[in-house]
């Protein structure tokens, strides 16, 4: 057959005598939509347009429903075939285009359809009427327009005019590049201007400061050269307040020594000149310290007085959101914390692309807080996998290698893990390195964590700096204690140990109580404190912590060897149930040296509680109430020195030594 012969007939939507104008024009209206047209949308067109219709536009319709050039659904009309739309946009000029296109963005705007709107303004771009500049600048402000559609419009519009409406244009955009997820335009841009230097020292400091905000998601060092460069110049007051709230952010976030008097002198700039937003960018700065220090409770506070969407909290939304669920996770409220994530998961194109790896990154630590290794995993990978592309910053890269690692090494999969830590060249001094403190921890679950000694080293050292990073996996605290003892850094794990009592104290959770008695456990040796720890943290969500508590119980040299086995046992099940392949694996091993329990072990063996003769337990109860052994005596009617000799067979038969050994162990108690 000729191929002249396959070619479709032209459908003329112009010059057609079967085409009367109005329909012609009700062709061109469904043909520029995105979406299928309501009645109410063609009618606005047509008012817009100046093309009377009135009675007549209904028979149009019904017309070009019946000769089979339009079709009538439930979402409303459209054209037959893309055939006929590519035919009716073909026919259409340049201008004619262009104008429909423009009054189709107003009569969107105007029906409370601002991101449909900016869709069609953008498509008439750049050549556009002064009412459709006007327009773009009032969807780019709407917060039903994303900052990716925003910042297109703001590019696409441009900037025409003084020097100071040019600036204005600038941070406008590049605030929405960044909150878009794109980076790299939004610094391309600000050292572009930097390079021409039109402008003057005020204005040259803005733009350094905005510098300096968008490093803080990549390198915390160079964000604050580039803020201390901006405060060094003549900046009004109301600059001033801005930076200097964001210079306070950014070394609370990294654990800055004098953070306390950053935030006071932010705080003294916002009271003499608030700013959009600023209250926000202090109490998120308040928060970030507070995390930093370990008071959970305060952060939480901190990140509740903010109103997420208030106008003025756009650019900082995603941030309080973040904040908010990282804290959750912190604090163990793991079903809040998922619940949060999905919400936020479901408005990522209106908070914008920014969000994306650091929620994703969320999602992924809070399933390996709870033992969700597969799907964790699964996670991380894909996100790699499509994330790459945009450029991932630095924090949400290592938390889904970390991610990654944890799962490879839970599961046996060592060479794997260490095939991939080798392709990293992580920056391993604070500030920067702070990004990836939790790819570290998850290097630190290497049966040989010496191969990973430098960056296990690298992140204990700058866990002195801030204990954010130490709170959002429960169980990496005390592997990172375990990690440190291997690397015989007792100090450093004593500082760690510190750390988590003082979350402990803070929170007063059973999560962080178990976690803390799991620390001292480790750095003292004291079987009671594994226990205790195994005991509170049964009643959490954090399976993995409790496997990892039961498996140093069942490993303790101190504890009787039913206990030993039972927990060896109650561990290897929970470890096989998790997927963590691996860690059941080492368990096995570790419970096998131990027999059947009939046999006698090798190890040390104190008989506990119930060897204790009854008025030892008498004194035992209340000198672990907190009485003295003045007030001990005089309550059992005998003498001091009576009960310092029972106190002695006491801390002999349970094998510890200080009066606080003595109160945990009687905790403990009903927990054997």
């Amino acid at each position: 057959m000729p191929e002249a012969s396959l070619q479709r007939p032209k459908m003329h939507t112009g010059g057609s005598p079967t085409t009367s104008d109005l329909e012609r024009h009700v062709l061109r209206v469904i043909a520029i939509a995105d979406a299928p047209c309501k009645f109410w949308f063609l009618e606005q067109m047509l008012v817009r347009s100046n093309v009377a219709a009135g009675l007549a536009l209904d028979a149009a319709v019904e017309d070009l429903i019946s000769r089979g050039s339009l079709v009538d659904t439930a979402a409303g009309l459209r054209l037959a075939t893309p055939h006929l739309r590519d035919d009716v946009l073909a026919e259409m000029s340049p201008s004619t285009h262009r104008g429909l296109r423009e009054t189709t963005a107003a009569v969107l705007a105007d029906a409370d359809r601002p991101a449909q709107a900016a869709r069609q303004l953008l498509r008439a771009m750049p050549a556009v009427s002064r009412a459709a500049r006007a327009l773009a600048v009032r969807l780019v402000t709407d917060p039903g327009v994303s900052p990716t559609l925003a910042a297109d419009l703001l590019l696409a519009n441009g900037s025409a005019g003084p020097a100071a409406r040019d600036l204005d244009w600038l941070v406008h955009t590049t605030d929405n590049l960044f909150l878009a997820g794109r980076l790299a335009e939004a610094m391309h841009l600000l050292h572009t201007e930097l390079a021409v230097d039109r402008y003057g020292p005020r204005e040259r400091a803005l733009l350094l400061a905005r510098l300096g905000a968008y490093h803080a998601t990549q390198r915390p060092s160079l964000s604050m050269t580039y803020l201390d460069r901006a405060l060094e110049q003549n900046l009004s007051v109301a600059e001033l307040s801005w930076t200097l709230a964001m210079r306070a952010s950014v070394a609370a976030r990294f654990g800055y020594p004098d953070t306390g008097e950053l935030l006071a002198e932010a705080e003294r700039a916002h009271r003499a000149a608030p700013t959009d937003g600023g209250e926000i960018r202090l109490a998120l700065a308040y928060a970030a310290h507070a995390t930093g220090t370990a008071d959970l409770p305060r952060a939480a506070r901190h990140l509740r007085e903010v109103d997420a969407s208030a106008p003025a909290a756009r650019t900082q939304a995603v941030f309080v959101r973040v904040g908010r669920i990282a804290n959750q996770l912190a604090l163990g409220q793991f079903t809040d914390a998922r619940t949060a994530l999905d919400a936020v998961g479901g408005e990522i194109d209106i908070l914008g692309d920014v969000a994306r790896p650091l929620v994703t990154a969320l999602d992924c630590v809070a399933r390996i807080a709870v033992g969700e290794f597969a799907e964790a995993a699964a996670r991380a990978r894909l996100a790699l996998d499509e994330l790459a592309a945009t450029g991932l910053t630095d924090e949400p890269r290592a938390t889904l290698l970390a991610t990654i690692v944890e799962v490879l090494l839970r599961r046996g999969e060592v060479s794997e893990a260490r095939a991939l830590l080798a392709t990293e060249k992580p920056a391993l001094d604070w500030p920067d390195g702070l990004q990836w403190f939790r790819l570290g921890a998850a290097a630190a679950a290497d049966p040989e964590p010496g191969r990973c000694a430098t960056l296990i080293r690298a992140i204990l050292a700058m866990s002195s700096r801030s204990a954010a990073p130490l709170l959002l996996v429960p169980h990496h605290g005390p592997r990172l204690v375990r990690t440190a003892l291997l690397l015989g850094d007792q100090q450093q794990a004593q500082v760690l140990t510190s750390y988590l009592k003082r979350v402990a104290g803070k929170v007063n959770n059973r999560l962080w109580q178990g976690i803390a008695h799991h620390a001292v456990g480790l750095t003292t040796g004291d079987p009671v404190a594994f226990t205790v720890a195994v005991a509170r943290l049964r009643t959490t969500a954090a399976r993995p912590a409790l496997a990892d508590a039961l498996f140093d119980l069942g490993r303790s040299p101190h504890v009787p060897q039913a206990q030993a086995i039972a927990a060896l046992d109650e561990c290897a099940a929970l470890y096989a149930r998790l997927g963590a392949t691996g860690d059941h694996d080492r368990t096995h091993q570790h419970r096998s040296l131990l027999g059947d329990g009939t046999q006698s072990r090798t190890r040390v063996r104190h008989d506990g509680v119930a060897a204790l003769t009854p008025a030892e337990r008498r004194v035992a109860e209340l000198l672990a109430g907190g009485a003295t052994k003045q007030q001990a005596a005089a309550a059992l009617f005998v003498s001091f020195h009576t009960v310092d000799s029972h106190l002695r067979a006491i801390y002999a038969k349970l094998g510890i030594r200080t009066r606080v050994q003595l109160a945990r162990r009687w905790d403990a108690r009903e927990h054997p």
